[in-house]
């Protein structure tokens, strides 16, 4: 029974993700990261093309087989997070049976499958839906490890951990948070000293074996990028020392409006009645899920220099935990005002579904009118970082290749412009692309090819075009709701 029951999570989850996976325009990191995975795919030296940027590369490396299978590069990026989902989902409903209930555990699953906030990563070609996959099992074989006390346990939470930190940074947090542990540390058990010191034995094994997997990415020239790539994300402790409350507040009022936005309304108030309820019940096992919380979110805001939504999402995982079980605790309330049935406990529990579902239903049918945060928004929708229009240059390009060979500029070196014309473009050998930045000027090199070949460029973020350039308009593609464009040009030989 309870198989069944999982199965048809792991469905829904499923079909939630993959219905319309393409119907959100594609990103600019999404481009970037599809990019490195085909070039990648395509040449073993440059298996570690990630750390060029400063990111780990195992998000490029699961792409690989789907770039295989799948026709549509997208498609096959965005599949990777569909797959986490799956798994997330899992470990999500194994938390809540061991900590709570399978009653909670089915609550927590729909929290998982219907929030928008997981729904929105979960079908976009990026790490955070992965790592957030990774936080959830290691957090589970973190339970199971200070509760069982096993050798397998502490391996394969190790290896975890090391897929983690292979994905992101932000996975240090996984190996910090082992002394939490000990709040689910069972002291009515005897030889608590003896047991104590294997646990230590095997949290040490744990991050050994996760630490070792990191360092394999040393044996790339590049793995250096990554330390200068995280400070432009992060404060050094130093610069956090000299000043802290300098972003601490500023990053905790935004950091706030965007979880209280995307966990919405509803499940925010029983989050806060969950924990208000552990507080007062000294409920070791909620104090132990918000301790997975508040403490990388802290971190966030008080170290974070350049920060997004998506940075948040694996530490709200956990809250979904609390909240299912404050569900479940209003279900069996005897007290609740016009429930004095259970069909009215159930309908008001229901009800709390409600909104997260609805939110997540435009997602999927038309996600331009959902409400996320703007940032968010500007990134995937409205703004330059938005892929609006880029199917219709390709389309466009690829039709005018049938005749010859056709060049296509575009204004940027490096994210959406050019990567995803090299993805769908990289291979016709009739279309030659070159990036440009910044574009003060119609590049030399673009007339001169306009004189023996159609030559096109396209432009992200100028958005007026001065009339005496010689290009000649094709056309132009609003974002989202946003009032910015995609413009996209043919170069004129005037002489």
């Amino acid at each position: 029974m309870e198989l069944m029951l999982i199965s048809i999570l792991v469905i829904v989850t499923f079909l939630t993700r993959i219905i319309n996976l393409l119907n959100i325009p594609i990103f600019t990191d999404e481009a970037i990261y599809i990019r490195w995975a085909q070039i990648g795919l395509a040449d073993p030296a440059h298996r570690f093309i990630a750390l060029t940027d400063g990111k780990q590369p195992l998000l490029t490396w699961i792409m690989y087989p789907f770039l295989k299978i799948f026709t549509d590069p997208l498609f096959a990026g965005r599949f990777v997070s569909v797959l986490s989902a799956v798994f997330a989902v899992c470990g999500i409903y194994l938390i809540a049976r061991e900590l709570f209930s399978r009653k909670v555990a089915l609550f927590a699953s729909i929290l998982y499958i219907f929030s928008p906030f997981t729904l929105i990563y979960d079908r976009l070609a990026l790490m955070d839906s992965l790592l957030a996959m990774f936080a959830i099992w290691s957090l589970y074989l973190h339970i199971l490890l200070v509760r069982r006390l096993r050798l397998d346990i502490a391996l394969i939470l190790g290896i975890i951990i090391g897929l983690a930190m292979l994905t992101k940074s932000s996975a240090l947090f996984f190996i910090y948070l082992f002394p939490a542990s000990l709040i689910l540390f069972d002291l009515k058990q005897k030889e608590i000293i003896q047991r104590f010191f294997k646990w230590s034995a095997y949290v040490v094994i744990s991050s050994v074996i996760a630490l070792v997997m990191y360092n394999s990415l040393r044996l790339s020239p590049w793995f250096y990028i990554i330390e200068q790539k995280n400070l432009t994300f992060i404060r050094t402790f130093s610069d956090f020392v000299s000043d802290p409350f300098v972003s601490l507040i500023p990053n905790l009022h935004g950091l706030f409006i965007w979880l209280f936005e995307y966990i919405t309304l509803p499940v925010f108030v029983v989050v806060i009645a969950g924990l208000l309820w552990g507080i007062k019940g000294r409920d070791r096992k909620i104090i132990y899920l918000f301790v997975w919380f508040i403490v990388p979110f802290l971190a966030l805001a008080a170290f974070g220099f350049v920060i997004f939504p998506r940075f948040v999402l694996f530490m709200t995982l956990p809250l979904l935990l609390i909240a299912a079980l404050a569900i479940d605790q209003i279900t069996q309330w005897r007290g609740l005002i016009y429930a004095k049935s259970n069909v009215a406990k159930y309908i008001f529990a229901l009800l709390i579904f409600c909104f997260p579902f609805y939110q997540s239903l435009v997602l999927i049918i038309s996600p331009v009118h959902a409400a996320i945060p703007r940032t968010d928004r500007n990134q995937l929708f409205d703004d330059w970082p938005s892929g609006y229009g880029v199917n219709e240059v390709i389309s466009y390009i690829n039709e005018k290749s049938k005749e010859g060979k056709v060049v296509l500029g575009t204004e940027g070196t490096f994210g959406l412009n050019p990567a995803v014309y090299e993805i769908y473009l990289g291979s016709n050998k009739n279309v030659e692309i070159h990036g440009y930045w910044p574009v003060g000027e119609v590049p030399p090199e673009l007339i001169e090819k306009a004189k023996t070949y159609p030559t096109y460029l396209v432009f992200k973020e100028k958005q007026i075009i001065p009339p005496e350039w010689p290009l000649q308009e094709v056309a132009k593609y609003r974002r989202g709701l946003g009032n910015t464009y995609l413009l996209f040009y043919q170069v004129i030989d005037r002489d």
